[in-house]
């Protein structure tokens, strides 16, 4: 017999089982519902079983510990990425420093062990390198500095996400026009469709070769039109 029919015979009498009142007629047919459900284990006995083929269970990619470090690549340590954004303040005539602020793009600088952050000076010119950070080399150097400094004195600190370079002056009563120097032998002549140009050589030949008092003039005069626009040469500006 088709286990079908049985299935199907089996669930009918249930059902009319459950819907009968009379005691007597529920034993007799849950009697023959008994009869029905023994066949039907004699017929699925009988009836070859199709053979399932195992099937793999999955393997679940190994996942990694949170205690695991992941390193950053290493790149050459020949090869640097320039930092192009930087700031630089001299403090004036009379201070004895110019300071250079680097506040973006070294994230995490100041983690850094200090033989993979280096400055070298030297009396116009600062090299500073920084080695592994995030599996990449930065480097900001600036030779023909604007003035003589002292390389014994200067210094640089690494905090955090930043890196600032102290310039110390070779001479506090010298106000820095620009962080390097402007060569005199490739300066163009002044043009006139930028006179500013004219009057800032003209200024500093004068600050150059005039006395205390004329360089105390032109410090200040230069040091306020510097404020009013940081982007002729003061903060934010990367000479």
């Amino acid at each position: 017999m088709n286990t079908n029919f049985l299935m199907d015979d089996i669930e009918e009498l249930k059902a009319i089982v459950a819907s009968t009142k009379s005691t007597r007629l529920q034993k007799d047919l849950q009697q023959l519902l008994a009869t029905k459900e023994a066949a039907l284990v004699k017929v699925q006995q009988a009836t070859p079983q199709p053979v399932e083929t195992p099937i793999a269970a999955p393997v679940a990619a190994p996942v990694a510990s949170k205690n695991t470090s992941f390193a950053a690549p290493i790149s050459d340590n020949n090869v640097y990425t320039e930092i192009s954004t930087f700031a630089w303040d001299d403090e004036g005539y009379g201070k004895p420093k110019v300071t250079v602020y680097i506040t973006s793009g070294i994230d995490g600088v100041g983690a850094l062990p200090s033989d993979q952050v280096t400055c070298d000076f030297t009396t116009r010119s600062f090299d500073l390198k920084i080695k592994q950070l995030n599996g990449k080399n930065y480097r900001l150097v600036r030779y023909n500095l604007d003035k003589d400094i002292d390389p014994k004195k200067s210094k640089f600190v690494a905090k955090k996400n930043r890196v600032t370079i102290t310039l110390i002056k070779a001479d506090d009563k010298n106000t820095w026009m620009n962080l390097t120097a402007k060569s005199t032998a490739a300066a163009p002549k002044p043009n006139a469709a930028d006179p500013s140009a004219g009057i800032m050589d003209m200024m500093k030949n004068m600050y150059d070769e005039g006395d205390d008092e004329m360089k105390r003039t032109i410090a200040k005069a230069w040091s306020e039109s510097r404020n009013k626009n940081p982007s002729d040469g003061g903060l934010g500006a990367g000479l």
